[in-house]
C-alpha cells in the first residue's frame, strides 16, 4: 500500500497537481490558507519560517514564493512525512524541515522576513513566549501571518469541551484579546479579524467536530464552494470560529 501511495504521489507531483491546498480535503483548511495569503506580498528573496509545518503541504506551497522556507514541527511523524514529500518533489525548492520547538531552535535575531503559523499557537502552553520569540527572529518590518481557534460563534459549551479534548486546545482567543497580546509583544500595523462567521460555517464545523472533519472527497469540494459563498455574504459579523492575524514588526 505504501508503494502504491508513493507512486500516486510521484505521478501527481509530475503532473503539477500535487502539492495543492485542496488535497487537505478539509474545506475550512482550504479557505483558511487562502485567507492567510490574501494581500501578503512575497519577495523572491524572502526567508520564511513555517511554525507547525505538519505534513509539509503548506510549506511546499510557501516555498514557491520565496528564497527559502524552514518548517518546524514537534511531531516526528509529521516531519518524516514532510521530508518524504519534499524529497519526491525535486523542484529546486529550498526547504528545510526540523523536528524542534520554536523556543529550542535558537534561530539568530532577525532571521526571517515572514513567519507563518496555521492554527498552532492555541495548542501551545507558553504561547506568549513563542510570540515573543517570533518577534525576536523577525527582521525589521517583517511580518507574522497566523491563524488561531476562537470558537466565539459556537455557544454549546459541551461541544467546545469535546473539541478542546480531541484537539488539545490550550486557549481559545478572541479578536480584542489577541490585539492586546500582540501589541504587548511589540507588533504594530495589526490586521486581526474573525473568519467562518456564517451560520453555514457553524453548522458544518459542528458536524466536523462530531465526525473528525471527514467529509469525503467530493463533498469536501461542494462544501468549500458553498462555504466560500456564504462567508462572502456575512462580512459585517464580528464573531467567527477562527481568527486571522497579520502583523508587522
Amino acid at each position: 500500500m505504501y508503494k502504491i501511495k508513493t507512486i500516486i504521489m510521484r505521478v501527481l507531483i509530475f503532473l503539477r497537481i500535487f502539492p495543492n491546498i485542496y488535497f487537505t480535503f478539509i474545506p475550512f483548511k482550504i479557505l483558511e490558507f487562502k485567507e492567510l495569503l490574501k494581500g501578503v506580498k512575497f519577495s523572491k528573496n524572502d526567508v520564511i519560517l513555517d511554525i507547525g509545518c505538519g505534513n509539509g503541504i503548506q510549506t511546499a506551497l510557501l516555498a514557491r514564493n520565496c528564497a527559502k522556507v524552514i518548517g518546524i514541527d514537534v511531531s516526528e511523524k509529521a516531519v518524516t512525512f514532510a521530508k518524504t514529500l519534499l524529497g519526491h518533489m525535486n523542484r529546486n525548492l529550498n526547504v528545510e524541515i526540523l523536528n524542534v520547538r520554536l523556543e529550542d531552535a535558537k534561530f539568530a535575531d532577525e532571521s526571517f522576513d515572514k513567519i507563518f503559523s496555521i492554527c498552532v499557537i492555541e495548542h501551545i502552553d507558553n504561547y506568549m513566549e513563542v510570540l515573543k520569540e517570533t518577534y525576536r527572529i523577525l527582521k525589521k518590518n517583517g511580518q507574522i501571518i497566523f491563524s488561531v481557534d476562537s470558537m466565539a460563534s459556537i455557544e454549546d459549551k459541551e461541544l467546545i469541551e469535546k473539541h478542546n479534548k480531541i484537539y488539545s486546545v490550550v486557549k481559545y482567543f478572541n479578536v480584542n484579546e489577541l490585539k492586546d497580546i500582540l501589541s504587548e509583544v511589540g507588533f504594530n500595523k495589526t490586521d486581526i479579524y474573525p473568519i467562518f462567521k456564517s451560520n453555514y460555517a457553524k453548522k458544518i464545523f459542528i458536524c466536523g467536530i462530531k465526525n473528525n472533519f471527514k467529509y469525503g472527497y467530493l463533498r469536501s469540494f461542494l462544501i468549500y464552494f458553498l462555504l466560500r459563498y456564504k462567508e462572502n455574504r456575512c462580512k459585517k459579523v464580528d464573531k467567527g470560529i477562527f481568527i486571522i492575524a497579520k502583523c508587522n514588526k
